[in-house]
């Protein structure tokens, strides 16, 4: 796979996590469930800001011009501390529902299962399966 495939891949990703977030906490939202919507979207906002957060990390990590690799990964352990205490934070004050949370974070698993479904992937050739 070429550089290019990967980072549409990663454009893609990006894509589908942010419409599996929006579409079900609109839906939750209409529906009459604020605490089940807002669960989900900082669940979803939380996968996709560290989505973010390691397509930089790595990106610094390989590039030729990579300073300071060191506080790079420090910086990638203090973007772990800071989402376990937005979770816990969440969960401790009640303002979120816990199953709704946690189906928000799931919405990675969920993209790279549509991506890959609707975008297979050429590998020596061959077609995935």
């Amino acid at each position: 796979m070429t550089q290019g495939n990967d980072l549409s891949r990663i454009k893609r990703l990006k894509t589908w996590i942010a419409g599996l977030t929006f579409f079900p906490t609109a839906a939750f939202l209409v529906a009459g469930y604020p605490r089940v919507s807002f669960g989900y979207f900082i669940g979803g906002l939380i996968v996709f800001l560290n989505f973010l957060g390691t397509e930089k990390v790595v990106m610094a990590l390989i590039g030729k011009k990579s300073r300071g690799r060191a506080f790079v990964l420090l910086l990638f352990m203090f973007k772990l501390a800071l989402t376990a205490g937005v979770i816990g934070g969440a969960l401790t004050l009640d303002l979120v529902s816990p199953v709704a949370l946690v189906l928000g974070i799931s919405t990675f698993l969920a993209a790279l299962m549509f991506d890959f479904l609707f975008f297979s992937r050429n590998i020596e050739g061959e077609e995935e399966s």
